[in-house]
């Protein structure tokens, strides 16, 4: 199994008219693929309220679950991303 952090965004407006992604909320889970870690996820986060506009699921590094060593030279975190369409 591997660790994946997956975060839910809501598109937003400044007040310039800028559109932005707001973080809504972020959980990490373990499972066998990205798929599988945001089927999970939205189990653990009430998707239905927050109505999220687009998912990332991140693949995190066996034992790092945060970016404790910003230094270290080693390979990004690979990412995949799901927009809602309305």
């Amino acid at each position: 199994m591997n660790s994946y952090r997956v975060a839910f965004y809501k598109d937003l407006l400044n007040s310039d008219g800028h559109s932005f992604k707001c973080l809504q909320r972020q959980v990490d889970v373990q499972s066998d693929g990205p798929s599988q870690a945001l089927v999970l996820a939205e189990r653990l986060v009430d998707n239905e309220r927050l109505n999220a506009d687009c998912v990332e699921v991140m693949h995190l590094a066996d034992g790092h679950h945060e970016f404790a060593n910003p230094s270290s030279h080693s390979s990004p975190p690979c990412k995949h991303t799901w927009n809602r369409v309305a």
